[in-house]
């Protein structure tokens, strides 16, 4: 149970990954929840939300994928930093507290685990546009007084989410009877994976921080995609061989892994999820909208 029963909260990017999964918990908390995306005609760069009554928002909404960023990064930047900064603005006029999401901000790690001190050096346009979009919420927080928190999400994953990410891919291709090797681009790559369900109770816990806060959310452990792929043959019961197919991506990063004990310590919130239970119901949800 959350504090936000019989609350109005809103959340943009509501028909998103994370987002529609922080719309269940919200209203399965008795929440009432005002979604904000494209599914329900809200254009971040053009419409004002009716905030009134609302008591916090979730700021959820962005362009993702970092392929993409790289081809388009005006739209990212617009979007992701442009986009958020009139959220703010908005929660300013409205005295209303937000929480902002954001990724991908450390760029190549120079210390292993990842703390919230370690410095943000972007390397890629998505990066650079959260980056962007984390400052004006500390200037927000600094200046007006807002009362904002920033979670720097690490690799999310888990049911429903698109195959253009690297777990359900891999899980597609592990399950694909017609397909007879796994590709992938590189099998040494190390990410920090944190299943949804576990990211949806951070943000919710995250509630009780501080203004101005900012939190890593993650699982803390490190895995190789060569060893999420041995996991998902191992959960589905398939003998497979895998390859990679030698394209890594521009400045590619090779190991990730995030220290989440501030979090902990401030709410007491912890990963519940292992890697390869998340796996398994990955496997189990497969197929399904």
């Amino acid at each position: 149970m959350s504090g936000f029963t019989n609350k109005l909260v809103a959340v943009t990017g509501a028909s998103g990954f994370v987002g529609r999964n922080l719309v269940k918990r919200l209203r399965l908390d008795g929440a009432k929840v005002l979604e904000l995306s494209r599914a329900s005609g809200f254009d971040i760069l053009s419409d004002q939300a009716n905030l009134e009554g609302v008591t916090h928002v979730f700021h959820i909404a962005g362009l993702t994928g970092i392929p993409h960023a790289w081809k388009e990064p005006v739209a990212f930047f617009e979007t992701n930093a442009l986009g958020t900064m009139r959220i703010l603005e908005q929660c300013r006029l409205a005295n209303c507290p937000m929480t902002f999401l954001s990724a991908y901000i450390y760029g190549a790690p120079q210390f292993l685990p990842i703390t919230e001190q370690h410095p943000v050096v972007a390397n890629n346009p998505y990066g650079f546009s959260k980056r962007v979009a984390e400052d004006a919420c500390t200037f927000y927080v600094q200046n007006y007084g807002l009362r904002c928190v920033s979670l720097r999400l690490f690799n999310t994953y888990g049911p429903g989410q698109s195959s253009d990410f690297l777990l359900p891919f891999i899980v597609e291709q592990v399950l694909d009877d017609s397909r007879e090797a796994i590709e992938v681009q590189d099998l040494e790559p190390r990410r920090d994976y944190v299943f949804v369900d576990d990211v949806v109770d951070a943000i919710v816990s995250a509630q009780s921080a501080a203004p101005g806060s900012v939190f890593n959310i993650g699982s803390g452990v490190t895995y190789s995609v060569e060893e999420v792929i041995q996991l998902t043959l191992r959960a589905a019961g398939r003998q497979k061989p895998y390859r990679a197919m030698g394209e890594k991506r521009k400045n590619e990063v090779n190991c990730v892994q995030a220290d989440i004990s501030a979090l902990q310590q401030a709410t007491g919130w912890r990963p519940r999820t292992s890697l390869a239970d998340g796996i398994r119901k990955l496997i189990e949800n497969a197929g399904r909208p």
